[in-house]
This record gives C-alpha cells, sequence and structure tokens, in this order.
C-alpha cells in the first residue's frame, strides 16, 4: 500500500515597513487609466531555497485581482543586492490598490505537482520611510501627505514637533482623489497655498518645531528648489523688538516664494504650471448667478 507524505509549510512573514524591509511598493506615476509602480525585493535573508519561484499581485480593495507577475526564482535574485521591477497597474486607484507577494515551493501531492506557499507579505499601502528622520530617511513626494477624516472643514493641516505633517481632507467630498490624480487645478491651488502658507507660518512661530527633523527636510527641500543661494531662510515670522512684536517683511516674501516655487509654477508632465491651468479652468468654467442671501 503506497503512502504519501505531505510536508507543511510554515509561512516566513516578509517585511514591507520600517527600515530595510523585504519589499518596497512605491508609486512612480499616475496615469489616467492605472497607476505605475516600482518594486525592490530582497530576500536574501530568509534563507529560501534556490528553486522557489517569487509573485507578485496586485488587486483593489474589494478583492478583484490582476494576474500575479512572476519575479523570478530566488537564485536569480539573490545574484543582486536588490531587484527592481517596474510594473503598470490597470484600472485601480492608488488609493484602492492593495498587493500580495509570496514565494511558492514546487512540489508534488498524489502524483499531481503543487505549488505551496512559504513566504508571504500583505501590503496595504506604499513604502513611506520612517518618520524619525534619521540617516536622511525622506522621500519628497511624503513631505505633506494627505488623508481622508471626518472633520467639518473641507481641509486641515495636521502638525505636530518631530512628526510629518499631513494635509487631512475631508471624507466624503472626493477631494483626495482629485488631488492626489491632479484632475481639479482650482483645487489644488487654492488648498495647497492655503496649507503650505500655514505650514511655514507655523515652523517660523511655533518654538515647538525649532528642532523637528521634518521642518529641518522642508527647509532642504525649499533650499534647493529657490535655488538661489543669496536668498536665506527667515530664523523667525516675527520680530520683537522693546517688547512690540511685528511681523518680520523679509520673512513674509520669503512664504510667497516658496508658494509661488511649490505650488504657482509646479510644473505637470508637460510642464504646464499649476497657476496656468488655474488661471485656465476659472475663465472657461461655467459661471453660476448667486442671489444675495448666498454670498
Amino acid at each position: 500500500m503506497s503512502k504519501n507524505t505531505i510536508t507543511i509549510f510554515d509561512e516566513e512573514r516578509i517585511t514591507h515597513k520600517g527600515e530595510n524591509p523585504d519589499v518596497k511598493v512605491l508609486l512612480d506615476k499616475i496615469s489616467n487609466d492605472g497607476i505605475h509602480i516600482k518594486v525592490e525585493v530582497n530576500l536574501k535573508r530568509h534563507n529560501f531555497d534556490d528553486d522557489c519561484e517569487v509573485f507578485f499581485q496586485a488587486y483593489n480593495n474589494r478583492g478583484a485581482g490582476l494576474k500575479p507577475w512572476n519575479m523570478g526564482d530566488i537564485k536569480t535574485l539573490n545574484k543582486e543586492e536588490s531587484n527592481t521591477f517596474s510594473y503598470f497597474v490597470n484600472n485601480i486607484d492608488k488609493d484602492a490598490v492593495r498587493f500580495n507577494l509570496f514565494v511558492s515551493k514546487k512540489g508534488k501531492f498524489n502524483d499531481v505537482v503543487v505549488y505551496r506557499i512559504i513566504g508571504r507579505s500583505k501590503i496595504r499601502e506604499f513604502y513611506d520611510e520612517p518618520d524619525d528622520g534619521k540617516d536622511g530617511n525622506y522621500k519628497t513626494e511624503s513631505l505633506l501627505p494627505t488623508r481622508e477624516d471626518d472633520i467639518g472643514t473641507a481641509f486641515k493641516l495636521e502638525m505636530t514637533p518631530g512628526n510629518k505633517p499631513i494635509l487631512v481632507l475631508k471624507r466624503g467630498c472626493n477631494i483626495k482623489h482629485k488631488l492626489d490624480n491632479n484632475i481639479d487645478p482650482i483645487q489644488k491651488t487654492l488648498i495647497y497655498t492655503a496649507a503650505l502658507r500655514e505650514l511655514l507660518k507655523t515652523y517660523l512661530t511655533d518654538n515647538k518645531f525649532e528642532d523637528c527633523p521634518w521642518k529641518s527636510k522642508w527647509f532642504e527641500e525649499i533650499n534647493k528648489k529657490l535655488g538661489d543661494p543669496e536668498i536665506t531662510t527667515p530664523e523667525s515670522l516675527l520680530i520683537i523688538d522693546n517688547g512690540e512684536t511685528e511681523t518680520n517683511p523679509e520673512a513674509e516674501q520669503w512664504i510667497e516664494d516658496v508658494v509661488n516655487t511649490f505650488v504657482s509654477n509646479l510644473p505637470d508632465a508637460s510642464g504646464k504650471k499649476l497657476i496656468d491651468k488655474f488661471i485656465s479652468y476659472n475663465n472657461f468654467a461655467p459661471s453660476i448667478d448667486l442671489e444675495e442671501s448666498e454670498i
């Protein structure tokens, strides 16, 4: 009488967060019909067998998935310190997309070839560097991330010393989708102009942010973008003279220069500035006559 032996494989946890994770999923570009992503993989620490296959899959938050991509076998992947793959995820929004990375081991059961999953990572968000701000762990595009919440106003800026500032957007009004996908230049211009002014004024007036690593990173990025060595970063928005407090006009002008650079003059893929799209959309948008009581 023949006997079948079943080998039980414990699934190894493949990390996707924190410092030096096994896999990083990065948002590369947003298109009208999907998103472009980059996936960085390094699985050397797990000691998987050379013939194990690695697969990566995208799916939406309702569970509908795309066909998995085969990244190759462990032997091939382990030849490099890190492997980077580029994929296009069709018809799934960046806020709805989820990912699976799994490692499979080929075997047989009742003379049938089977693939058993021996390593897995369920990924619900794009990789972001740790918030502690150490060792230069920053990403430019995440200096002011967005988040939806049940708030009374359309948007608000959330700032705490030692943490990244967050632009909180009202849930249920599609603002986040429009901002993240560059759909409405009017909303984007107005919201980011107000948010950036508030952020800079807070950094220049609130002493609790004096040693904040994200303040330092913001100012480093600002100096790079302004590109003029003669423009100095103001130490404070306020001037105290003989017990009287007044606003520093040079700091006010610096804030306006930063907003113009980071918001108004922000170019899209075709090189068109955001302020030009703002003007165009306003000029061609249908006008609505408001009664006096509505103003």
